[in-house]
């Protein structure tokens, strides 16, 4: 069978055409929607650690509903601690770890967000400088003067959450280093951990930040925007709270 015969040009052409996309660099691919300076150029995607309340003693099943979505709008990948109950020092170490972990595989780009007792470890871990920074709703950071628990669970909570007196003292965050830029979310109205605690922790430390809002201990559940600008702070820690 006779071969088909090229008309004249048309290799020459095909070839310019062939070289040409050679020589053209490759569309890059589109990146991802994210706030500004939140995980921009040269820079791993930021980690959260989020971290629920519970006084040390219960999970929280609404805590990964309501801050998921919020978190990843923000632009940050979300991690959920699940923590030993019942151990507040084991609870401590938990969390360490993860951030540790975190930090391993992912460099500075590691932050912090928990809820009242949640709020106690995200402090310590931005006080010990373990993550870049954190927000803490409403966290009791100073154990030895938090009585509310006294009278919900027991005159022995502390005990059930295995503090001594001592450990007490020690892992109080209002009598611990403060290295890393932190946000402190309180409501005014807060009849679990009062709002007086939040503001002698901020008046002691140049890093942290107090933003007091309207509400009580849940304030966040009752305006989720709340969380929405306590995250968009976090991708930018400053004074301020947008």
């Amino acid at each position: 069978m006779p071969r088909a015969t090229p008309r004249p040009g048309r290799c020459a052409a095909g070839a310019v055409a062939a070289l040409v996309l050679v020589l053209l660099p490759a569309a890059a691919p589109a990146a991802a929607a994210r706030p500004p300076g939140v995980g921009g150029a040269g820079s791993a995607t930021p980690q959260l650690l989020l971290i629920h309340g519970g006084s040390f003693l219960f999970e929280d099943p609404a805590f990964e509903p309501e801050t998921r979505a919020r978190a990843r709008a923000a632009g940050f990948v979300p991690h959920y601690l699940h923590y030993p109950l019942g151990d507040m020092p084991a609870a401590l170490r938990a969390a360490r770890a993860e951030a540790a972990r975190l930090r391993a595989r992912y460099g500075s780009a590691v932050y912090a967000y928990g809820s009242s007792a949640g709020g106690t470890l995200a402090a310590l871990l931005a006080g010990e400088g373990q993550v870049s920074a954190a927000v803490a709703k409403a966290p009791p950071t100073d154990l030895l003067g938090w009585e509310w628990p006294l009278s919900a669970y027991g005159a022995d909570y502390y005990e059930q959450i295995g503090l001594t007196p001592a450990a007490r003292r020690r892992l109080s965050p209002l009598r611990r280093p403060a290295r890393s830029p932190l946000l402190v979310l309180h409501g005014r109205r807060d009849r679990i951990v009062p709002v007086a605690m939040s503001r002698s922790f901020a008046a002691k430390f140049e890093q942290v930040h107090l933003w007091v809002v309207r509400g009580g201990h849940h304030a966040e559940r009752a305006r989720p925007e709340l969380l929405s600008r306590a995250f968009r702070w976090l991708a930018h820690p400053s004074t301020t709270v947008r």
